[in-house]
């Protein structure tokens, strides 16, 4: 993992690299394996999800922010699509999840970053 500053910038590089590897470095949404991003499916401001994984998907950059349909351009059909990729009760847990208050102490921060760590230990 590449150095990040603080305990945020650490909880971000391992929750990209997780989703990556979930998604066996492939984009969920075309297949392409190179130029790929980790894409918040609730804007990472919202703390209650920023570093969920249930949060995440693997887009190239293309369907990230680049073609006609993606999840910044589209974001309206790139849900729609989402919703029939994941199913809509997986949606609505994420929608519930990323609608809690979510204040994060240090501690806590560092606990998700050792189990962020745990789990991509476990694609190595």
């Amino acid at each position: 993992m590449k150095k990040a500053k603080g305990i945020n910038g650490k909880l971000d590089t391992a929750w990209s690299l997780l989703i990556k590897l979930i998604a066996g470095h492939r984009c969920e949404c075309c297949g392409k394996t190179s130029y790929l991003n980790s894409h918040h499916v609730h804007t990472r401001a919202r703390m209650s999800t920023r570093w969920s994984v249930i949060n995440g998907i693997c887009l190239c950059v293309g369907c990230h922010i680049g073609n006609k349909f993606s999840a910044h351009k589209t974001p309206m059909s790139f849900g729609r699509w989402f919703e029939e990729y994941k199913g809509a009760e997986f949606v609505d847990l994420l929608i519930i999840k990323s609608n809690t208050t979510s204040k994060l102490h240090e501690f806590e921060k560092e606990l998700m970053l050792e189990d962020l760590k745990a789990q991509i230990n476990t694609y190595k």
